[in-house]
């Protein structure tokens, strides 16, 4: 039905026959819209009834999850990321409505130490609580490392037990197992094994580097330097032992050898080698003598050369005098070590010993600097010889003998260079076979005296090595002389005829 309100041209249409009609109309109007409104009101509420209804019959839920996996497994000392977890409310009828929830996290993880840590997430909403856990694994899958010391000169002889260089075990989460490591050989190869407290084994190996090089070592049955009488007898002969192969002295040859009648100087070569092919030699040098006719009046060629060295000193002049009350000559190595008692060199000419030179300065550190420096405090000493004897003298004994091994702190190979310059310069040098032993130290008279007549007794010509700046010695020469005189023996000083005495030369 149409609202629009037709207006009659007519002219003889009625004026209040329209205002009915106008009225009609809006009571129409009005009672629509009051229809439309209840049916609005009616929606309203029936909508508000469903929201009534649902609410009160709709249960909430709540829900909760982790992010990530429910178990991780992670190794020592690596990072832990936490991935947390989520909680939501959810309606069991307005299940697409959800509302965010607060975890909250118990538990943690230490990665610095091996186990399971189990962390424990919960949501409340109300009186509903819920929670989840996840299990990380700490653990070590790493093994200790082993290091082997290794001396790339070091060897172990065939035969013999492998000598341990060293070696060290570190583990990345123990620490220091090198306490723990275990070893064991087999075939020439060590094995090194080391475990860890999470059970992880680390190994090591090495080889053992046998080898011999060592050439056996010879001992002479008799001095390498001898002095023997025409007619007399050397000691022969020597023992040789090796490092692997043990006593190899069957296997010794001899090259060489002395007739016992004829002067001369006479070299005797041993050689022998061990199953690796290391070869030694040792060499005695003999010199067989003829006595001159002083020498000849000994018996049986006991034949003492009494030698004194450092001197003089404040000890001298006793001597001296014990030398004269027997009528006995020696040879003095001196020094000018004491200034004080030069003048005992002019009493020792003057009585027939013979005075040679021995050192200046007796420095070590001077003399052997070098050969120039050893020959300059020679040259010093002869010529204080001169000056209180009146003449030089062309015999010296080296001070620590030819075989001193101090020489070489200061200079290496000195005195091989010293011994071939000597005999160039036409000098002899002598050392000893028959030692007082008052060089190392300073034992008693009774133990001089006996060091003396126990040498004497091994050899037929003796070169005694005595220091007179040592009073022990100077008071047992009393004694001492007297045995030597009564058993047989004489006494001379050393000449540019007498036999001289040389050590094996050691730098």
């Amino acid at each position: 039905m149409s609202d629009e309100i037709r207006v009659d041209k007519s002219p003889d249409l009625r004026p209040e026959r329209g205002a009915q009609t106008r009225k009609n109309t809006e009571k129409k109007r009005r009672k629509r819209r009051r229809i439309a409104f209840l049916v609005c009101l009616i929606v309203v509420a029936a909508i508000l009834l469903s929201i009534v209804v649902v609410a009160a019959v709709n249960k909430w839920r709540l829900h909760i999850e982790l992010n990530g996996k429910s178990s991780e497994t992670i190794e020592v000392f690596d990072p832990y990321k936490e991935a947390g977890a989520k909680a939501w409310t959810e309606g069991t009828l307005l299940k697409l409505i959800r509302r965010p929830q607060k975890v909250t996290l118990n538990g943690e993880v230490d990665t610095g130490k091996v186990g399971d840590y189990t962390i424990t997430y919960t949501a409340e909403y109300g009186e509903k609580q819920a929670s989840v856990t996840r299990t990380v694994k700490v653990e070590d899958t790493e093994a200790p490392v082993i290091t082997l010391v290794s001396n790339p000169d070091s060897y172990t002889l065939p035969g013999h037990e492998y000598v341990e260089e060293g070696y060290s075990a570190t583990d990345n989460y123990d620490g220091d197992l090198t306490a723990n490591v275990t070893s064991s050989e087999n075939n020439g190869v060590i094995t090194y094994t080391v475990t860890d407290s999470s059970g992880n084994v680390g190994t090591a190996t090495r080889t053992i580097n046998y080898k011999d090089p060592n050439a056996p070592v010879i001992t002479l049955n008799g001095d390498a330097q001898q002095t023997i009488i025409v007619g007399g007898t050397w000691t022969s002969g020597c023992t040789a032992v090796d490092d692997v192969d043990g006593d190899v002295t069957a296997r010794v040859t001899q090259t060489g050898d002395v007739d016992v009648n004829t002067p001369g100087t006479y070299t005797v070569t041993y050689t022998v080698s061990d199953a690796a092919g290391n070869t030694a030699t040792a060499t005695q040098t003999i010199k067989v003598v003829q006595l001159t006719n002083d020498e000849n009046q000994a018996v049986n060629g006991k034949v003492i050369y009494l030698t004194f060295d450092d001197g003089p000193c404040e000890y001298t002049d006793q001597l001296l005098a014990t030398l004269a009350k027997y009528n006995v000559h020696a040879t003095f190595f001196t020094t000018s070590q004491f200034p004080n008692y030069l003048y005992c060199i002019q009493e020792e000419a003057a009585a027939g010993h013979t005075v040679a030179v021995h050192t200046y300065s007796h420095e070590f550190s001077q003399v052997y600097a070098s050969a120039d420096a050893y020959w300059n405090d020679f040259n010093q000493q002869e010529a204080v010889v001169q000056q209180y004897t009146g003449q030089t003298t062309n015999i010296f004994r080296f001070p620590g003998g030819s075989s001193n091994t101090m020489s070489a702190r200061y200079c290496p190979g000195i005195m091989t260079e010293l011994v071939a310059e000597a005999a160039q310069k036409g000098l002899t040098y002598v050392d000893w076979n028959v030692s007082s032993g008052d060089a190392d130290g300073q034992p008693t008279a009774d133990q001089t005296f006996q060091n003396i007549i126990t040498g004497v007794q091994s050899h037929d010509v003796s070169f005694v090595l005595c220091h007179d700046i040592h009073k022990n010695t100077v008071d047992c020469m009393d004694k001492t002389i007297q045995w030597c005189l009564e058993n047989g023996y004489t006494f001379l000083p050393i000449t540019a005829n007498s036999p001289t005495c040389h050590h094996h030369i050691a730098n």
